[in-house]
């Protein structure tokens, strides 16, 4: 009767254990799922979860886009130069998971293309050729010079057909 007494005991205990082990695996679950709902209502314009002050998470929002914005504008100066620039990007940033400053500005230049002017296209021309071992990029716009971006070793990034007016 002694010996059956321990046995019975590390049944319950592993049972104890394996009950515990279920709750906090689906404790963990709920976080992650809740954890996965703020986020998209936090940088992909989701809509905020449920015991969340809807408040809190717009003004988070705004302060993230605004952290977001602030990082494409020091990664693309002439980019940001562009008029109404922080408007422009955070209309075309909401609703969009972030993809880093450099591809977010890659991505935002394309949208507003034919309002770049010659400084912010050879910004973009030589960002396209920059990693590259031998590289050669085209700006073409009617009406324009078309820019020429060339990456070759020795020589480096040069860009041509960038003449302004004036010079």
């Amino acid at each position: 009767m002694t010996s059956a007494a321990p046995a019975d005991r590390d049944s319950e205990v592993g049972a104890h254990t394996r009950s515990v082990a279920h709750t906090d695996t689906d404790q963990r679950a709920r976080l992650r799922r809740a954890q996965g709902d703020l986020v998209r209502a936090l940088v992909a314009g989701g809509s905020a979860p449920a015991g969340f002050d809807p408040a809190r998470v717009d003004a988070t929002r705004a302060a993230l886009l605004n952290k977001r914005t602030d990082a494409v504008a020091r990664a693309w100066p002439a980019l940001s130069c562009l008029p109404d620039f922080r408007a422009r990007f955070t209309a075309f940033a909401t609703g969009r998971a972030p993809a880093g400053a450099h591809a977010d500005g890659v991505a935002f230049a394309r949208t507003v293309r034919h309002d770049l002017d010659r400084y912010t296209r050879t910004e973009q021309l030589v960002a396209a050729v920059a990693h590259r071992h031998l590289a050669a990029a085209v700006d073409w716009r009617a009406g324009d010079r078309p820019l020429l971006a060339l990456r070759a070793p020795f020589i480096g990034t040069r860009v041509l057909g960038r003449r302004h007016e004036g010079t």
